[in-house]
């Protein structure tokens, strides 16, 4: 079985952030790309065919505007279809805030973590440990969480 080479987005410039990754559905932890490509803005993984998970913000730095979304998103040989489980808007100060906070779930802090710092691409690390809940449990956290953050409750 061949690798197929697959890429996210991965910048912070001057007015935009977007950053994207990928959750191994099998593993319960972020994929570690193969390569990065500071220049395109963009990770590059070698993935064997089978569905993962992507984990996408988009945010506008001067309107103070976040968009984080969830997709299952499935890969091979001939295809890739990506379909979007989750999203919610809020402001992109309240979304890195996250990661200092306190009962937030572990898979959620960890890519607010390794959100990209300014003219990089995000780093996937080792601190990232595999998670022990199934991934629609990871899911459904993750939107509890930031309903009630949106929600202000």
């Amino acid at each position: 079985m061949n690798a197929i080479e697959y890429s996210v987005s991965s910048e912070h410039l001057t007015s935009k952030v977007v950053h994207e990754l990928l959750f191994s559905i099998r593993k319960k932890r972020f994929v570690k790309p193969a390569l990065s490509d500071k220049h395109e803005g963009r990770l590059i993984y070698r993935l064997l065919p089978g569905t993962y998970v992507k984990f996408r913000l988009f945010a506008l730095k001067k309107s103070d505007y976040a968009r984080f979304s969830i997709s299952y998103v499935h890969i091979d040989e001939e295809s890739e279809y990506e379909k979007e489980v989750y999203a919610v808007e809020l402001s992109f100060s309240d979304f890195l805030q996250i990661a200092l906070e306190l009962g937030v779930p572990y898979v959620l802090k960890e890519f607010v973590r390794m959100t990209p710092e300014y003219h990089s691409v995000a780093k996937v690390d080792e601190p990232n440990m595999p998670e022990d809940k199934d991934v629609s449990q990871i899911i459904n956290e993750i939107k509890e969480y930031l309903e009630k953050k949106v929600t202000g409750q």
